[in-house]
């Protein structure tokens, strides 16, 4: 793992969890329990906290930072797609943020809101509980269907399972 102390403070990640050792975690992280940090992803908490809740998962590429005296929450069951850019925001408990989606300073996701692909939410948007957003500026478009938050649970326990195969299975090869 490449984990870095800044300033005093360190990442700390259980032993349940996996980070992939081309990721960076630098500062003031705490990692949750059955997360999956992909490769390529970058955490720096070097201004402020960055807290990962259990079962979420951080996938390929994706940013997350902080701005001094802010932080970064990330509650339980979220996924962050790939190449999501993530700043000073609050994702609460089953939220799907989609790939190349931006969230930045101040926003805030209620539960289950689904973030869609490629969609920028504006500095201080608070999106309620159960709603989809989409585009840029990223506007309310509907509501999370009941299929489609079952789809998410789905994808929560798929990379539940994959943590645990990175743990046991995945190594170096050698000689290539």
């Amino acid at each position: 793992m490449a984990l870095y102390e800044f300033d005093g403070k360190r990442p700390r990640v259980p032993d349940d969890s996996f980070v992939h050792p081309q990721a960076s975690l630098i500062g003031d992280i705490e990692i949750g329990h059955e997360c999956l940090i992909a490769p390529g992803v970058s955490i720096r908490a070097d201004f402020g906290p960055v807290v990962i809740g259990n079962r979420s998962n951080v996938q390929d590429n994706s940013v997350i930072h902080v701005f001094p005296g802010s932080r970064v929450i990330i509650e339980e069951d979220v996924i962050i797609a790939h190449g999501v850019i993530l700043h000073d925001v609050h994702i609460k408990s089953r939220c799907v943020i989609g790939m190349g989606a931006i969230l930045l300073f101040g926003a805030v996701c209620e539960e289950d809101v689904f973030a869609s692909v490629g969609s920028i939410v504006p500095k201080g948007m608070i999106i309620p509980t159960g709603k989809i957003v989409a585009g840029n500026p990223a506007k309310i478009t509907h509501d999370v269907s009941d299929e489609q938050k079952k789809m998410a649970k789905e994808g929560i326990d798929y990379y539940r399972e994959l943590c645990k195969k990175y743990i046991t299975t995945m190594k170096p090869v050698k000689g290539c």
